[in-house]
């Protein structure tokens, strides 16, 4: 997909010259219909001719892409979200080298990383675990000159340039918003793996908070924490809670439960949701055993996340903030 003013104008509702107006900084825009425009720019990174020339004549920039090993559909959302951004920054001064890891703990990322820096990275891009190993590895990054981008999941207490993607703890509210009219007199499951990626435990935090605020004694809320994948039977946890009346997984858990005999016998009498678009999950809505999938738009967070740093790279200037939000989209079966 090509991004251009005329595609600009059509999302916004307005005309092509007021997208240039807007672009070029020019008067005679309501104040309102700008910001609109200017986030739409912003999201999809869109860049005109002569901003696209002025950012080719100063050199390529050389990027690594670190991502942990990730579901086939969400890998290919990733890079082709990649492909965009590089096309819009100039694909002939972009050097993009992706790197999808077989491991996630910290030596495989920190060889990887040095493999990126033997390439004479400019700077790197990654979705990895929010540890203080991780934090530390990201600012000596950045004290050597090479920024990164955190994209997909964050690193908080790193000195990372950026971080785009979702708000977690936002998206763990929604998730609340959608079950809680389903579930009065019930109880909820609320299932959690290994929380090595700070978007996972903000999720669930935003889920409890959000719950508690809906709650007012209608329903009540358990959460069943594993330390590693998911290694408690749907079945033994749907006899001790007979009154279940909705699961909720903050990640990619969904084959835990939905293929268990023990759900299938309750099937449309449990309400569902988790996080992230896989192959498995939209399978799931398919089928009809999932209720609600929440997205991050993993292919414009990876375009942000280019133009964000291919920026940084040209002019030496931060980003205006330390953290880009994409919109969350919420997908049901008819929406696939």
């Amino acid at each position: 997909m090509k991004i251009t003013a005329q595609w600009i104008a059509e999302q916004c509702g307005v005309s092509r010259g007021t997208v240039d107006r807007v672009v070029n900084g020019r008067p005679n825009v309501a104040p309102a219909v700008r910001e609109r425009v200017q986030k739409v720019i912003r999201e999809y990174g869109y860049t005109t001719p002569a901003q696209r020339h002025a950012l080719r004549a100063e050199g390529t920039c050389r990027i690594g892409v670190l991502l942990p090993g990730l579901d086939a559909l969400l890998s290919r959302k990733i890079r082709e979200g990649l492909r965009l951004a590089a096309r819009q920054c100039g694909a002939a001064d972009v050097d993009l080298w992706v790197e999808e890891l077989k491991s996630r703990s910290h030596r495989s990322y920190f060889e990887a990383i040095g493999r990126m820096e033997e390439k004479g990275v400019s700077g790197l891009i990654v979705a990895a675990p929010d540890t203080v190993a991780m934090a530390e590895e990201i600012d000596r990054l950045a004290g050597q000159g090479v920024p990164v981008v955190a994209c997909y999941a964050d690193v908080r207490r790193s000195g990372r340039l950026c971080y785009v993607g979702a708000d977690m703890e936002k998206s763990g509210r929604v998730a609340a918003g959608l079950i809680a009219p389903f579930v009065a007199g019930g109880t909820v499951l609320a299932l959690s793996d290994q929380r090595e990626f700070a978007g996972r435990e903000a999720r669930m935090r935003g889920f409890l908070e959000r719950m508690r605020e809906l709650a007012g004694g209608r329903f009540h809320v358990e959460l069943v924490e594993s330390a590693g994948a998911f290694d408690r039977s749907c079945e033994g946890l749907l006899q001790r809670h007979p009154h279940v009346r909705a699961i909720y997984m903050p990640c990619e858990l969904a084959g835990v439960c939905l293929e268990d005999p023990a759900y299938l016998r309750r099937a449309g009498t449990i309400r569902t949701v988790c996080h992230g678009m896989t192959a498995a999950v939209q399978q799931y809505l398919e089928r009809g055993r999932l209720d609600f999938a929440i997205d991050q738009n993993p292919l414009l967070q990876a375009a942000r996340a280019v133009e964000i740093l291919v920026r940084a790279l040209r002019t030496g200037e931060p980003p205006r903030r330390k953290e880009e939000y994409m919109d969350t989209r919420i997908i049901t079966r008819e929406l696939l």
